[in-house]
C-alpha cells in the first residue's frame, strides 16, 4: 500500500527545493497564463457592452443590429479562412509542444531526483524534449476513441441537418415527421455529446499514467500503453485515490486561487472600463497583470507538485506491483 503522506511530503520538498519546477509548472498551464495576462489589455480594448447577450439581443430586437458590409470575393475570403486555420493549427501545437515538454521536463527531475541524482533546469528540459515523440504517439493513440467519436456526432449532425433539408423540400412531407427525425437525430447527437466528457477525462488519467511508464521504464509506445494498463489493473485501488486526491486538490486549490482574485478585479473593474492611457486605469491594469502572474505562478506550483506526484506514485507501484 503506498505512503500517500510520505508521499506527497516527499513530492512538496522536491518542488519547493527544486524552484525551476515552478517554471515548468507554470508552463504546463501557459493557455490561461496568457488568458489572464491578456484580460486586463481586452477588458480595454473592447467596449463591455459587446461582452453583454443581452446587449446584442436588444440591438437585435429593436432592428438597429445591421451587418457591417463585407466587400471580399471567394478567393479572399478562403484565402482568409485557410490563414485563420493555419493560425489557430500553430497556435494549438506550438501551445501543446510547451506543455508536453515541460511536463516531460518535470517527470525528468523526479526520476533524477528519485536515483539520487541533483536535478537542474538545462537537463530536465533536454529530457522532456527526448520524451516528446513517445508523448506524441502516446496522446494520438490514447485520445483516437475520442477522435472517432466527435468525429462519428458530426456525421450524425451533418446527415441528420441534410436529411430534414431534403424532407423539407418535399412538398407532401408532414410536419410532424420532420419535428420527429429532428429530434431523433440531436437527440444521438446529444448522448454522443455526454460520452465524451467522461471518456475524456479517463483517458486523460490513464495518459497521465502512460507517460509515466514510458520514462520511467523506458519503454516504447507499444510497451507503454499495455504495461500501463496492467499497472492500472493490478493497483486500481491505490492509483483512483491518488486521482480522487490529486484532481480534488488542483480542483480546490484553483478555486481558492480564482477567488482571492474576485476583490481585486471588482475594485479595479471601473478605473479599468475608463481604459489604460488614465492614470487609475494604468493602475487598475498593471495591479490585475500582477495579480495574473502571482495567480498562475501558485497554480504553475500545484502543477508542478502534481505532476511530481504522479510520477513518484507510479515509480513505486510500477516496481512493486
Amino acid at each position: 500500500m503506498i505512503d500517500i503522506g510520505g508521499l506527497f511530503s516527499q513530492s512538496f520538498t522536491l518542488v519547493w527545493r527544486r524552484k525551476f519546477l515552478w517554471l515548468m509548472g507554470l508552463l504546463m498551464g501557459i493557455n490561461g497564463l496568457v488568458v489572464g495576462l491578456a484580460r486586463p489589455f481586452l477588458r480595454t480594448a473592447v467596449p463591455e457592452q459587446w461582452l453583454s447577450l443581452e446587449y446584442w439581443l436588444e440591438m437585435v430586437q429593436s432592428g438597429a443590429f445591421q451587418l457591417p458590409a463585407i466587400n471580399l470575393t471567394t478567393a479572399e475570403l478562403w484565402r482568409y479562412v485557410l490563414w485563420g486555420a493555419l493560425t489557430l493549427f500553430v497556435y494549438v501545437v506550438l501551445f501543446w509542444v510547451i506543455v508536453m515538454v515541460a511536463e516531460g521536463a518535470i517527470i525528468g527531475a523526479a526520476i533524477e531526483e528519485s536515483d539520487g541524482r541533483p536535478s537542474h533546469l538545462g537537463r530536465s528540459v533536454r529530457l522532456g524534449i527526448g520524451y516528446l515523440p513517445r508523448f506524441a504517439a502516446i496522446d494520438a493513440a490514447v485520445f483516437l476513441p475520442v477522435f472517432l467519436l466527435l468525429l462519428l456526432l458530426m456525421v450524425v449532425a451533418l446527415a441528420d441537418t441534410a436529411v430534414i433539408a431534403y424532407l423539407t423540400l418535399q412538398t407532401q412531407t408532414e410536419t410532424s415527421t420532420v419535428i420527429t427525425i429532428y429530434a431523433l437525430g440531436w437527440l444521438c447527437v446529444l448522448a454522443l455529446g455526454c460520452c465524451i466528457p467522461p471518456l475524456t477525462i479517463v483517458l486523460a488519467w490513464y495518459r497521465t499514467l502512460a507517460f509515466r511508464d514510458a520514462a520511467i521504464l523506458h519503454h516504447s509506445v507499444r510497451e507503454s500503453l499495455p504495461h500501463t494498463r496492467q499497472v492500472i489493473r493490478q493497483r486500481f485501488g491505490e492509483l483512483l485515490a491518488l486521482a480522487v486526491l490529486l484532481y480534488g486538490l488542483n480542483y480546490v486549490l484553483g478555486w481558492l486561487f480564482s477567488l482571492l482574485m474576485l476583490p481585486v478585479l471588482a475594485l479595479t473593474a471601473v478605473p479599468l472600463a475608463a481604459g489604460i492611457t488614465s492614470p487609475l486605469g494604468f493602475v487598475a491594469a498593471a495591479t490585475n497583470l500582477l495579480l495574473s502572474l502571482l495567480t498562475a505562478l501558485l497554480k504553475g506550483m500545484v502543477h508542478a507538485f502534481t505532476a511530481v506526484a504522479w510520477t513518484l506514485a507510479y515509480r513505486e507501484l510500477s516496481h512493486n506491483p
